[in-house]
This record gives structure tokens, sequence and C-alpha cells, in this order.
């Protein structure tokens, strides 16, 4: 699935529509994946997690590619959802920026998941945050130059905020790939003042600090 037909699915689902079993069977997916990743994980080994018979999980999931981008789809949508309710009700769009970026530093550096397949499964993961991360980038990059033009009403041009944009995606991806850094981004206080210091002139452009 393209990047941004990820997007365009994980941001138009709804939680309600799936019933308890499928998130039974999604709950015990992820737990399987995030103890023993993906490639050494069977739909027989799901199946006993979520205490369920083989075939109620295939009637769900047609095979283990559809459960895989199932869980891949709810955890996006998750993602999402949490970082709309913490940033919609702060009014000061630049707070709401980056509020944004320390929760999406927070939850990558803290993703159980993508630490599995990053430590286990590296020629899974690596590709689409390396040599063929192209479309990943420019996914997450229009999402939010499009949110900065939206939020700070900016009047930068559109090349100066995709700039902007994708060289905040492109930290957040080296945060993630590199968790070493002389700044501890773990800690909330330290992290806060690293956003503060270095990353609102990328956000907000230099006009906007005027």
């Amino acid at each position: 699935m393209k990047p941004q037909q990820l997007l365009d699915r994980a941001t138009s689902s709804r939680p309600e529509q799936a019933d308890a079993v499928s998130e039974t069977i999604l709950d015990a997916a992820l737990r399987q994946f995030e103890l023993f990743g993906i490639s050494r994980s069977t739909m027989e080994d799901i199946a006993r997690r979520a205490d369920l018979s083989r075939v109620t999980v295939y009637r769900r999931f047609a095979g283990k590619d559809r459960l895989v981008e199932a869980v891949i789809l709810r955890e996006l949508g998750n993602f999402l959802r949490e970082l709309s309710e913490l940033v919609i009700p702060l009014e000061n769009p630049e707070q709401k920026l980056l509020d944004g970026f320390l929760y999406t530093l927070a939850s990558v550096r803290s993703h159980a998941l993508l630490h599995r397949l990053l430590e286990s499964e590296p020629e899974v993961l690596l590709p689409y945050l390396t040599t063929e991360g192209a479309p990943f980038i420019a996914t997450a990059r229009d999402f939010l130059a499009g949110h900065l033009a939206h939020e700070l009403d900016d009047t930068r041009p559109s090349e100066e905020l995709l700039i902007s944009a994708e060289l905040v995606v492109r930290l957040l991806v080296s945060f993630l790939l590199t968790p070493q850094a002389p700044v501890d981004l773990d800690d909330p206080t330290a992290a806060r003042h690293f956003a503060e210091r270095y990353l609102r002139p990328l956000l907000v452009g230099n006009e906007a600090r005027r």
C-alpha cells in the first residue's frame, strides 16, 4: 500500500467499525509482532494468542498480509487520533505544531513494534525509511506543510513550506533510526527546550518570529 493510501485509510477509518473479535485478533497480532517480529509470526501463533480458532482469524483476515496491513492501519489511525485530541484544544497555532512534534517524537521513539522491526527485521522497515523512503517522506512532508499553511495562515511560498516540513520529517526519521543524541530527547523537559530552540524557527519561519 502506498504511503498516501495508508494515510488516507487511517484518517478515514472509524474505530467503531471494528467488531470485538477483530479487535481481539488485532491486539494479539500486535503483541505477537512486538515480541517475535512479523516474519517469525504465523496466523496460527496469532490465533493461539487470541485464544481463537484459525478459522475465526481467517474469516476476519484472509491472510497474514491483510492482518499486518490492518495492524499498521490501526496503529497509524490511533496515533493520528491521539495527536488530534492533543492539539485541537490548543488555541495557539505555534503551540499546536510544537506539541504535535513533541508527541510524534515521543511516539516514534517509544513504539514497541517499530523498534522490534528495526532490531530484528531491519530489511522489512529500513527500505521505507531510507533507500525507498521518498514516497513516505513526501507524504509526511505534504501533510505537515498543509498544516503549517492552515494553522499559521502562513504566507511563505509553498516551496519554502515544503522544505521546512521536509527538514522536520527527516529529523524525526533520523531520531528514530539513531536515537542517541547530545540532548536527552526522552526527557520531556529537554525535548521541549530542543523543540523551542531549534524546531520553532523551522516550523514558523523567520517572518513569523518578528
